[in-house]
């Protein structure tokens, strides 16, 4: 370890005399005495003010004032007047603004830990006030991932790996939407020595704003929240990744993708749902008011195993969502997604490893690339059985089939239990 800074406060192990000290020297070294001062010049306004009561207590007040400002600005984390970067020295004050309409954005952020403790997160808050009113609100976070269990590891994967998200590209591990982006941190930033094969666990930068799928959104919103968060996130990251001694930096991402609307996706077809050629919904949930209505910007099913993260979801018009499919060929983020269901879930056959509790199926592959996981959500009340008709299960089986061949994985035959040998299942769950 590094030698501890010797300290210099009132604990200091180290006693300094700083008291003056005279030694009487004779000779040619001995100084001549001191000339004679010339008279005292006139004292000073200050001075004057000084050494009256009225003066007193002006200045007292002065004091007073600066002290309690000082004290308050310390109290809330925020310096006033001050031009500064936030949220651990990322973020300077254009990218922040851009994040916000034209308001008095303020911060207040936790202290950014060591890269060696697994167990880590950190917060940093950024608020718009109008009107001395709390407008709107962006939470940046540093955070280990692998820590993450149940249904905390699925509300993450749920809101920064959706159908919304828009991959950063550029050699990035990323994504980005009007509200939510992440950046993984590379294993550079580790200072823990792990063993040989051993692997650090997966942290990563994060940017939440507002809601995760936001209804009603503009076009134009859109656009300037997906360009404003895409570049903040590449910032915040540069900057923890500065903090850590890193390698780096990352450059700003380029004009990304915005999600895909109404003409722009695809439809459902008989035998390709999501554009997935033998992936279908069964005959009880197909129906003209079955609609995709979104998949991953930016990528496509089939065209490159590149593709690393992709999401599709299908539901009726201006109903909730009834489906989401999902692939995650990044070994460390299926990592997460294995992490979702707990031993209470029921087990799936096959060549790969699977479960499914209430509506959510996970099956993970090791493929030639690593650890891949494919997901299958049907959302539903918390506790909701779905032994009758599984739309996820009835799905997951010509999903896996389709996808496992283009990221890599060959053959793969999910076998799925009928519905009279289902038992009673649970809901997502921290066990």
């Amino acid at each position: 370890m590094p030698d501890e800074p010797e300290s210099t406060g009132p604990e200091s192990s180290k006693m300094v005399d700083s008291g003056p000290k005279t030694t009487e020297v004779d000779g040619p070294l001995r100084k001549a005495p001191a000339p004679r001062p010339s008279a005292p010049e006139r004292p000073g306004r200050m001075h004057r003010l000084s050494r009256s009561r009225s003066g007193i207590a002006i200045i007292g007040a002065l004091v007073g004032a600066l002290l309690g400002a000082g004290v308050m600005a310390w109290r809330s984390n925020e310096l006033p007047l001050v031009a500064r970067d936030v949220c651990w020295g990322s973020l300077s004050s254009d990218v922040v603004h851009a994040l916000f309409s034209d308001t008095d954005v303020r911060s207040r952020e936790l202290p950014l830990r060591r890269a060696t403790e697994d167990h880590m997160q950190t917060e940093c808050s950024m608020q718009a006030f109008g009107a001395d009113e709390l407008e709107s609100e962006v939470i940046a976070s540093v955070r280990t991932l692998g820590e993450l269990r149940g249904a905390q590891a699925w509300s993450w994967i749920e809101e920064y790996l959706s159908s919304r998200m828009t991959p950063l590209g550029e050699g990035i591990t990323g994504m980005a939407s009007s509200t939510r982006a992440w950046v993984a941190l590379p294993a550079s930033c580790e200072e823990w020595p792990y063993e040989s094969g051993e692997e650090p666990p997966l942290r990563v930068v994060t940017l939440a704003s507002d809601a995760a799928d936001p209804e009603g959104q503009n076009e134009v919103d859109a656009r300037r929240g997906l360009d404003a968060m895409s570049r903040a996130v590449v910032r915040l990251a540069n900057g923890v990744m500065e903090r850590y001694g890193c390698d780096g930096p990352y450059s700003d991402p380029p004009t990304l993708r915005r999600a895909p609307e109404g003409d722009e996706l695809p439809d459902v077809e008989a035998d390709r749902l999501c554009g997935i050629q033998g992936v279908r919904l069964p005959g009880w949930a197909e129906g003209p008011e079955a609609e995709v209505v979104g998949t991953t910007p930016g990528t496509k099913p089939g065209a490159s195993s590149a593709d690393r993260i992709w999401a599709c979801d299908v539901r009726q018009p201006f109903g909730p969502s009834r489906l989401r499919l999902m692939t995650v060929a990044d070994p460390e983020l299926a990592g997460v997604v294995s992490q979702v269901l707990g031993n209470r879930a029921t087990r799936l056959g096959g060549e790969g490893q699977g479960a499914y509790a209430g509506g959510l199926s996970v099956y993970v592959a090791d493929c030639r690339s690593g650890w891949v996981a494919f997901v299958a959500y049907e959302p539903g009340e918390e506790g909701e059985s779905h032994n009758d008709r599984s739309l996820a299960l009835a799905v997951l089986p010509s999903y896996v089939k389709a996808e496992a061949k283009r990221v890599g994985c060959g053959e793969m035959n999910v076998k799925v239990p009928t519905p009279h040998q289902r038992p009673e299942t649970q809901a997502v769950s921290g066990q």
